[in-house]
């Protein structure tokens, strides 16, 4: 078998479309509006059909494109008799497709996230016509929807954060249908790669890894000739070794496998432990296309009591939710970069993808940039109790890790968020399913009500965090606050935004019971100041929660994961930075709580008479697997040094409890009434802050 250069024809671009609401149309008719020259629309893809100008639409889009064969590099046409194969990709379509080519049906995939094909052999002519009936239906309220859905779609088909809410007659508002990623044809291939899933595992010693590879294939023809080839693999360092081995293609659709070891091998980490190295490998050879995979070498674990552990060392998570993006053909390299940076710079070491599959290169970002990933599956609450529904299920959640396996960001894997009584019935089938394709991983049946603690939101005060509930893994916990005024006026129309009309805020996600109602924000004399009460609000809210779990670290508490990071589309919601990019008080709380060396300084007394006792506790929290020693806390009231305490060490992976009660930490009798700001400080033996807390007291002249 000998190979040709790599040989792919992008089907991007302008396409014709009809809409078909309610699904009526054959292919016939498709074809006899063709033939009779009918003028049809266009849209430019990939594109969800939302941002193509189909607002609201709901049911199928039939999407024509007329292509020719590049023959100034090969013969299409005449690959059947060469003996070469032609592969038709789709990369991402949502949600249904039903796929002609030159009106001979090739098949129908099911699933908005991964990437299928058809082999065209011998379908291509020198015209091509390509049509695919994408179908993205709208579930009848009260009786599909919400509670026996069949889309799998998560969050993009049913969730709080989304157009119109939970609203039944709004919330499948603005549907997520269509082409959303590249249409690619392969031509000119004698052997097609189709998976490859690279595993890793250390030795005791950890002095090696060895490297699993097992490879998927389609070829063109069987072969009883072995073929030679090369596995390259290049290190962190960008130092290669290439292994090779020779392989005979005995079956047109097959599987091969090759085991290596690598010797001192450079462990892939989060950013606050180490370094997250990745290395790179090329699999090449005299009848294929070269194929490159970044993976990495780690070993991950949960133990009995819910500790995490990357590569044997113990890490506190600290972790956030996020829905980038409702619309993903929307969600461009450059706004992946930003949102994944702006979570670094939070200090953020874990990301929960929440009820949803994303981007490829959203993980490929996460990798690069040291942050895990708990890869939810794409189900939200509850669905169809049939047997056919469970069946699909388990299909796509097996897609689901074979498409991502090779993340080296992806820690844990989740089968469903808050399935209520499907956690029996449903999940154990979908847990079972993925430890079929991966053992490699944590796998959680499901992310239930019992481990989301929405204090001082949908029930109670924040102040019950200090009970710090539903641990060990707290995988939600927040309150909403409005963006800015600026942000706000983009969100809502500005004949509803003040007074406000609840209808249109209610559509944007903005939950007035528990504003008013739970939470008790005032509204204030002026929009200005319901923004203000509102953050406050919230950014309070984030900050009692984190100090309080993180003050319980490794003591029943092993991670937690703020609800949630961005806003998906223009919305009011839990989010600590808007759809425009613009940052609310709460990431700066999120930020300074979430230091991997913390100060968490607990306040139980904020009023005092001068000279009276400073009544705070402090605790020292150390993520870190890195000691340090001979350090200083340092306490400053408006800025000046007021007290010192020396010689604290603090060791790795720890954390300090000082109750300053029984410590001389009075107030200056001549200290002037008003409010102060108090500054604690940790600095290391240097002399240099390693970190520090703020808080604000007020002090009243005596009776």
């Amino acid at each position: 078998m000998k190979s040709k250069e790599k040989n792919i024809l992008s089907l991007n671009g302008n396409w014709f479309y009809v809409k078909d609401a309610g699904e009526n149309l054959t292919v016939d008719d498709l074809r006899s509006r063709l033939t009779k020259n009918s003028k049809l629309e266009k849209m430019r893809l990939p594109l969800n059909w939302e941002l193509g100008g189909l607002h609201n639409f709901s049911g199928a889009v039939w999407f024509v494109k007329y292509f020719n064969p590049p023959d100034d590099e090969i013969d299409i046409a005449n690959d059947t008799v060469s003996g070469n194969l032609n592969l038709l990709k789709f990369m991402g379509v949502d949600y249904t497709a039903d796929v002609w080519l030159n009106w001979n049906y090739l098949g129908k995939h099911e699933g908005y996230f991964a990437p299928f094909y058809f082999n065209v052999t011998g379908h291509i002519l020198n015209k091509n016509v390509l049509a695919v009936k994408v179908s993205s239906p709208y579930e009848l309220p009260g009786k599909v929807w919400p509670d026996r859905k069949q889309l799998i779609k998560g969050i993009f088909n049913h969730h709080d954060c989304r157009p119109g809410g939970t609203s039944l007659q709004f919330g499948q508002d603005q549907n997520t249908g269509g082409i959303w990623n590249d249409v690619l044809l392969y031509f000119g291939y004698k052997i097609y790669l189709e998976n490859i899933k690279i595993t890793s595992a250390l030795t005791v010693s950890k002095n090696k890894a060895a490297v699993s590879i097992k490879i998927k294939y389609l070829s063109a023809e069987s072969s009883t000739e072995k073929i030679k080839i090369n596995f390259k693999i290049t290190s962190p360092d960008n130092e290669t070794k290439v292994y090779q081995k020779f392989f005979q293609f005995g079956a047109v659709k097959g599987e091969l496998n090759y085991r290596m070891e690598i010797n001192g091998p450079q462990l892939w980490w989060s950013w606050d432990l180490g370094k997250p190295n990745l290395y790179r490998i090329t699999i090449s050879s005299g009848s294929f296309e070269q194929y490159e995979q970044n993976f990495s070498i780690r070993h991950l674990n949960l133990d009995g009591s819910s500790q995490f552990f990357i590569n044997g060392k113990r890490l506190f998570l600290r972790g956030t939710n996020i829905i980038p993006a409702q619309f993903l053909s929307d969600l461009t390299k450059e706004k992946i970069k930003k949102i994944v940076s702006l979570i670094k710079e939070a200090n953020i070491n874990i990301v929960r993808v929440h009820a949803h599959v994303n981007k490829k290169e959203l993980y490929e970002e996460f990798d690069k940039q040291g942050i895990l990933v708990w890869q939810d599956f794409s189900l939200q609450w509850t669905y169809d109790a049939s047997e056919s529904f469970k069946a699909n299920a388990i299909r796509q959640i097996k897609e689901m890790v074979n498409h991502l396996y090779n993340h080296a960001s992806i820690a844990f894997w989740c089968c469903h968020n808050e399935p209520g009584e499907q956690i029996k019935t449903l999940d154990p089938f979908l847990e079972k399913a993925v430890l079929s394709e991966d053992t490699s991983r944590i796998v959680r049946r499901a992310s239930n009500y019992e481990e989301h603690p929405y204090d001082g939101w949908y029930w109670g005060k924040k102040e019950h965090f200090i009970a710090a509930p539903m641990g060990p893994l707290v995988t939600e916990f927040g309150a909403q606050a409005l963006p800015n005024l600026k942000s706000l006026k983009r969100i809502i129309p500005g004949e509803k935004l003040f007074p406000p009309d609840w209808k249109a805020w209610e559509y944007h996600n903005f939950q007035t019971d528990q504003t008013f109602n739970v939470a008790q924000i005032e509204t204030g004399n002026s929009l200005d100041s319901f923004i203000r009460n509102s953050q406050q609000y919230q950014a309070g809210l984030i900050k009692t929660a984190i100090d309080f779990y993180r003050r319980e670290k490794n003591d029943g508490i092993t991670g937690i994961f703020q609800f949630m990071f961005i806003d998906c589309w223009p919305s009011i919601t839990w989010s600590v930075i808007d759809y425009y990019g613009e940052k609310k008080p709460g990431y700066e709380i999120l930020k300074s709580s979430y230091k991997p060396v913390y100060v968490s300084v607990f306040l139980k007394q904020s009023r005092y008479f001068p000279g009276k006792k400073l009544m705070i506790d402090i605790s020292l929290i150390n993520d870190l697997h890195k000691e340090f020693d001979k350090c200083s806390l340092v306490f400053l009231i408006d800025g000046l040094e007021y007290k010192k305490i020396t010689d604290i060490a603090l060791e790795a992976d720890s954390k300090i409890f000082f109750s300053l009660e029984n410590i001389n930490l009075m107030l200056p009798e001549e200290i002037k009434s008003g409010k102060h700001n108090f500054k604690v400080v940790l600095n290391n033996k240097k002399k240099k802050s390693i970190s520090e807390s703020s808080f604000e007291i007020e002090v009243v002249e005596r009776f």
